[in-house]
């Protein structure tokens, strides 16, 4: 006799919850070893990552994130209180921390001086053109290391573009085409390394089998140290507000 299950949810999209008036993203995933829901903040961008179980419904699983509404309007409280581009805030450059320095009297240089860099044109006009100096330090940063690691791993890329990525460091297309997030050149300078290394090992293996690691091993010594930086600190860069 057949057994009729209950279908698996749809958990592909995400979905909204009202939390303080305002609109809260929800990023279900099913996990077919979870036993139960599983609520976390998103690290990698706004909103909050759910683990379900399979046979847990969309409904069951939005009940459980209003059950939970206080401890994420918590976790949204403490995050409003992250570091943001504002003069006088400290923000991380190659691992090392600056100060912010915002110049209304200067024009049309953003430099570093000791422990501060400081950024000319205006307060309001200072964020944006912040980041685009740390895109451009993050494309000279990753550029060198691709120079270094495509001969060590016999390969050529297509292109280079620099983004704020939020769900990945950097990726590698089948054309060849390399993507990386500025925030990279805020870790040390070694995470930056070991990234285009992993990104560019995937021209050579389009996936992460035991070859695909081999090829990163053979040619980033500090691998295993720079995966664990990430893991405990890269979800602090990108929590880092630009305004």
């Amino acid at each position: 006799m057949p057994k009729f299950l209950a279908p698996k949810p749809k958990t592909n999209r995400s979905f909204f919850i009202e939390l303080d008036g305002k609109n809260v993203e929800i990023f279900p995933k099913l996990n077919q070893r979870a036993k139960r829901l599983i609520l976390r903040q998103n690290s990698m961008a706004d909103g909050f990552k759910l683990t379900m179980p399979p046979r847990v419904s969309l409904a069951q699983a939005k009940r459980f994130c209003h059950q939970h509404a206080s401890w994420m309007s918590g976790r949204l409280a403490a995050q409003g209180q992250l570091t943001c581009f504002a003069h006088g805030q400290f923000i991380p450059l190659r691992g090392q921390q600056y100060q912010l320095v915002f110049l209304d009297k200067l024009r049309g240089i953003t430099e570093i001086h000791q422990n501060q860099i400081w950024v000319t044109g205006g307060a309001d006009f200072a964020p944006r053109r912040l980041v685009n100096w740390l895109k451009q330090q993050a494309k000279t940063d990753i550029q060198i290391a691709i120079n270094k690691y495509e001969p060590l791993l016999d390969v050529k890329h297509s292109r280079l573009t620099i983004r704020d990525t939020k769900s990945r460091w950097g990726s590698c297309s089948s054309s060849k085409a390399l993507s990386f997030s500025w925030r990279l050149v805020m870790a040390p300078p070694d995470v930056l390394d070991y990234v285009v290394a992993h990104e560019l090992a995937h021209i050579l293996e389009m996936n992460h089998s035991a070859k695909f690691w081999q090829h990163v091993s053979a040619v980033c010594s500090h691998r295993a140290v720079s995966q664990k930086w990430l893991k405990l600190n890269g979800g602090q860069l990108h929590q880092i507000r630009v305004k």
